[in-house]
């Protein structure tokens, strides 16, 4: 969400993202929201045997890596759910496998939400084989915008509403058969979850968007005024806007530059982006900051350390 809002602060004038890009954070946050609204609504959630639950999981397998919106571990099965936060009139076509939405008389295609909830079931079912193999793995879509109305609902998966998630996670928790894992097993699994869980990683944001770096505007920002453009003045940044100092301005930049346009940076892209001269004061700043460094020389760059 960060990344995007310095995408919509660095847009040149007059670009065409402009609107797109802020309809996206918009976006962004409704489904941010519907998801809280989902793990609040877990609380209430009272089932007979042992259950976890866990949200926002991001896990891998090789090259196949997932962000599952919440996983329900019970001691007869493992509930998948994706959280949807659309709203309007929501119409599913079992015959051509599309969902679009109706909203003042206008029609939608959206991304088809059964699709991403059957890689996710793939997906625990292989993660889970070397711990649990014999667990049942099972999910739903939950539509968690207040305003939704389903229309047109599909008969061959699972989709419901918020208000009675509890109800129909129950009742898949109560049709998963009589197997009943341990305390003990279960734990195991959870060890697995948390030990598996690792940061999901986005791609840069002009090549997400297929935004030109041209689009961007260079600059480091002010921390007190917001206005890009902050000078260099020996070893300090200086805004001509609002006239604060901050020796540090230039950390917010790069990570800016890796949000934005690349998750690497050299020196002469350092200079280029911060809009300073000097390569040796650049060198002295990259090296100065909490970043991963590969090569020497002229091919030398630099990246997130993500171990932080």
């Amino acid at each position: 969400m960060s990344g995007h809002f310095a995408l919509l602060n660095r847009l040149r004038d007059g670009s065409g993202m402009f609107d797109f890009i802020s309809e996206e954070i918009r976006k962004i946050e409704a489904g941010v929201r519907g998801e809280d609204r989902l793990v609040d609504r877990l609380n209430e959630l009272r089932l007979s045997g042992e259950f976890r639950f866990f949200s926002d999981v991001c896990l891998e397998l090789g090259d196949w890596k997932v962000q599952i919106d919440c996983l329900v571990v019970t001691d007869r099965c493992c509930i998948v759910l994706e959280s949807k936060n659309i709203s309007g009139r929501l119409y599913f076509n079992e015959e051509l496998d599309e969902f679009y939405k109706e909203e003042n008389g206008v029609e939608t295609p959206i991304s088809n939400p059964y699709f991403q909830l059957m890689r996710h079931i793939r997906f625990m079912k292989e993660f889970l084989r070397t711990t649990l193999p014999q667990i049942k793995v099972t999910g739903a879509v939950i539509m968690t915008a207040k305003s939704c109305r389903i229309m047109q609902k599909p008969t061959h998966y699972p989709i419901f509403k918020l208000e009675s998630m509890i109800e129909r996670v129950t009742q898949m928790y109560n049709s998963a058969g009589e197997t009943s894992f341990s305390d003990e097993e279960l734990d195991v699994v959870e060890k697995f979850l948390l030990e598996g869980r690792s940061a999901f990683v986005y791609p840069p944001l002009c090549e997400h968007y297929r935004i030109s770096p041209g689009e961007i505007r260079p600059g480091v920002e002010c921390p007190g005024c917001g206005v890009l453009g902050m000078r260099r003045v020996y070893t300090t940044w200086n805004c001509r806007a609002c006239g604060k100092n901050d020796r540090y301005a230039h950390i917010s930049a790069v990570r800016d530059y890796f949000w934005i346009i690349d998750k690497k940076i050299t020196n002469k892209e350092f200079r280029r982006f911060c809009m300073i001269d000097s390569k040796y004061a650049a060198s002295r700043m990259l090296n100065s900051m909490d970043l991963i460094a590969h090569g020497s020389g002229p091919s030398r760059y630099f990246k997130e350390n993500k171990k932080k």
